[in-house]
């Protein structure tokens, strides 16, 4: 923006009194950030940020409900006019949101005069802690909470399978200084306008006509609500239906999955009637069906049908993994479950195919989803940081579901993880390369190199040996820098302390193929001997990648997967080639 906006002052009527609200800044900012009653802390941090990139005497003005427009919630306004700047939301969140779009713009330069109106697609954006194996730490969530904030996504279920006090000790209330440590990850939630939607899954030994389980559960959620705690969620997930916990419920439902929906949908509608609609503030309960994987009508969900028409339900699509996700699955998801249908996607989630690192874009769910669901929430990879490359497009496509791309979305999520270096942004896309395959969204094992590998037996078969060993060790090369690239340039240095073990594997992987061609090339110019000792360094250097171990569960039980289909198919092949195999 080139021109000069100048504003004096910005008066807001409050209860028929005017108001002029100047936020102090240090040095030349002083007045140039107007505030009113619809900006919180979090936007003025943002918008005064903005300032370093607009020209030195615009004044913006944040807040001041000076808008008309009917925005939906968590929707902003920025209206750049001929003197001044105004940034309005629906509320505190939209004002938070409008302030990221204002910063972006002014950091581009592509704020021009005109009205900027934005409101999100889904009501619920974020992700679902609910894997199992080693939690995040509680430092790595508190990032987490920043993190979503700063994506426009507002929400933070929290289910860790392998917390305690969650799952088989449910009805134990928490000790004192994990509670503490919740309570702050809910105050950072707030100040992140994130919701902290917090679970209890009590499905493994849970009596569903005992007052005293129910007065547990209560009792739990009351400890979280004294938190500042406002969604809850009831998972009752990956337990059998078919088993009772105690003899009560057997005579009261009988047997079988009619009886298991009966009794969870008695026992949703409690909680929903009898607490949630009796707290201040408290959402629509939530909970996770036992039958949460496809869109079937059965007697379980039929049963379901009956609870109560608030409670939200969370669904995966069809398949506990699905490739893709439709707006027609949805809709009939919504149909046969008889509910506002919430998905937790399991992507890039991790805990199920211990060694891999999924870094493929976020792809297979159908434009214009949101006309069906109110949300789409990831669950993401034992590894928090490298997790960010999905969770950007989850953002994406949360708020912008009918116009989300996913290649341009991926390819912006990297750019932010190399902090916009080219270079860096080069070796995370050979590095993602080696990394894609994970059995469901991406099915093709590390397509680029797959590529670059015909194209050399294409060549090589037709005896064009040199050349074919030029460009294929080229790629490798490039393969070969990545890591070290990706340690000493990666925007957080947690991304590459987190994927150590795939870096390491993956310098390994390609020396080994470098070893290979090498023993080929040896054999084809007559040194038999040159070219088995070559191919034995490649074995060693496969025997040294197995032995690499990440110290997360469930990744410290198996060696890091790379390019696995593809890196160890030409190796083998190749040791054919030299004669060595």
């Amino acid at each position: 923006m080139q021109r000069h906006l100048i504003v004096t002052a910005a008066v807001v009527l409050i209860l028929g009194a005017s108001v002029t609200t100047a936020l102090a800044l240090p040095g030349d900012d002083a007045d140039r950030l107007i505030t009113g009653p619809a900006s919180d802390p979090a936007a003025e941090k943002v918008a005064r940020d903005a300032l370093a990139d607009l020209p030195s005497d615009v004044v913006v003005r944040i807040g001041t409900r000076h808008t008309d427009a009917k925005l939906a919630a968590e929707g902003f306004e920025i209206r750049v006019e001929s003197g001044e700047i105004l940034l309005d939301g629906a509320d505190a969140a939209g004002v938070f949101y409008g302030a990221q779009e204002l910063r972006e713009r002014a950091r581009s330069g592509r704020l021009d005069d005109g009205v900027i109106r934005q409101e999100p697609s889904m009501r619920y954006r974020g992700l679902i802690e609910g894997f199992y194996g080693t939690p995040w730490t509680h430092a790595e969530r508190l990032d987490l909470m920043d993190y979503l904030g700063s994506h426009r996504m507002n929400t933070y279920a929290y289910a860790p399978k392998d917390d305690p006090y969650h799952r088989e000790k449910w009805r134990e209330p928490y000790p004192a200084d994990k509670l503490a440590e919740l309570g702050e990850l809910v105050e950072r939630a707030q100040a992140n306008h994130v919701d902290f939607a917090f679970a209890l899954s009590p499905g493994l030994s849970i009596c569903y006509t005992s007052q005293d389980d129910y007065d547990a559960l209560i009792a739990k959620f009351d400890s979280l609500y004294d938190l500042g705690v406002r969604q809850f969620n009831i998972p009752l997930d990956d337990i059998d239906y078919d088993t009772w916990h105690c003899d009560g419920d057997a005579e009261e439902y009988g047997s079988g999955p009619a009886a298991a929906g009966r009794a969870q949908a008695e026992l949703l509608t409690r909680v929903q009637t009898e607490w949630a609609a009796n707290k201040d503030g408290v959402a629509p309960m939530q909970m996770v069906p036992t039958e949460y994987f496809d869109n079937e009508d059965s007697p379980y969900k039929e049963a379901l049908r009956d609870m109560h028409s608030d409670v939200v339900v969370m669904w995966t699509g069809v398949g506990v993994i699905p490739t893709t996700i439709t707006r027609e699955q949805a809709a009939r998801a919504r149909e046969v479950f008889g509910h506002e249908i919430l998905i937790w996607d399991n992507y890039p989630v991790n805990d199920y195919i211990a060694g891999r690192l999924p870094l493929g874009a976020y792809t297979g769910r159908e434009n214009g989803l949101s006309a069906e669901v109110s949300g789409v929430i990831s669950n993401p990879m034992n590894q928090p940081e490298v997790s960010k490359v999905a969770l950007y497009s989850f953002g994406e496509y949360g708020w912008d579901d009918e116009s989300y791309q996913a290649e341009e979305s991926w390819e912006r999520a990297l750019s932010e993880a190399a902090g916009g270096s080219e270079e860096v942004v080069d070796a995370l896309r050979r590095f993602a390369d080696l990394n894609q395959y994970d059995e469901t969204l991406h099915q093709e094992p590390a397509p680029e190199l797959a590529a670059a590998l015909d194209a050399f037996w294409e060549a090589w078969d037709a005896g064009d040996h040199d050349a074919a060993a030029e460009r294929f060790d080229a790629v490798l090369a490039d393969l070969a820098a990545a890591p070290d690239v990706i340690r000493e340039g990666a925007a957080d240095p947690a991304f590459a302390e987190q994927a150590r073990a795939w870096l390491d594997a993956a310098e390994l992987w390609v020396s080994a193929m470098r070893h290979s061609l090498t023993g080929m090339v040896r054999e084809v110019n007559g040194d038999p001997e040159g070219a088995c000792e070559a191919i034995a360094e490649a074995t060693s250097d496969v025997e040294a990648a197995k032995e690499i171990r990440d110290d997360r569960e469930p990744h410290s039980t198996t060696h890091p997967r790379i390019a696995d289909g593809v890196a160890d198919a030409y190796i083998d092949a190749a040791a054919g080639h030299a004669g060595c195999g």
